[in-house]
């Protein structure tokens, strides 16, 4: 499976998530992930799960993290890592335009509520459940440098002000607009 692959199976799986409806959609694409993923066979779900990850270093940006910090009033590293998937989770286009210009997350919504951020870190599992029920361990792939997948990396660029309201508001002004906590 290549990038392409990747993204058709994401893009799909989560259509089929949001056309099947339900109270979370995040919960749900979990399942049209196993779902499409348990007909593969391991080299594919390797792929994806390896497409996945390095999806996901991409993303591990300090802008970013600045952008889901304003958006979700805090963000520890274990949430970042959730965000990074749960943007990954919304399809090519929207991860895309996201890296792009971080400010764009303001377009999205989520649902703290039903827990749309713990959700897609489950769906961040499924790979690795779905070969782990094969007797398949992903730490045995001797292809793949796991320590150039590291979740926890420093993220790139510049750390964030945390606070510094003027940066925030400067750097995101639509986030800022909506999740803005300028003191009076």
């Amino acid at each position: 499976m290549d990038v392409d692959g990747f993204w058709t199976l994401v893009d799909r799986t989560r259509a089929e998530a949001e056309r099947d409806g339900g109270e979370s959609v995040v919960e749900r694409h979990s399942e049209t992930l196993r779902e499409a993923l348990e007909p593969l066979v391991d080299d594919e779900v390797r792929a994806f799960d390896l497409h996945l990850r390095r999806l996901r270093g991409r993303a591990n940006d300090w802008v970013l993290w600045a952008a889901a910090y304003l958006a979700l009033g805090g963000c520890s590293d274990d949430s970042f890592l959730d965000f990074r998937t749960w943007l990954i989770s919304h399809g090519r286009a929207t991860y895309e335009r996201v890296l792009a210009e971080p400010d764009e997350v303001a377009g999205l919504s989520w649902d703290e509520e039903e827990n749309d951020f713990g959700h897609a870190e489950e769906w961040g599992y499924v790979p690795a459940e779905v070969l782990e029920e094969r007797g398949v361990d992903l730490e045995d792939d001797e292809e793949v440098e796991l320590d150039e997948l590291d979740d926890y990396a420093e993220p790139r660029g510049e750390r964030f002000p945390e606070d510094d309201d003027e940066w925030f508001a400067a750097r995101f002004p639509r986030l800022w607009a909506t999740h803005g906590t300028a003191e009076e």
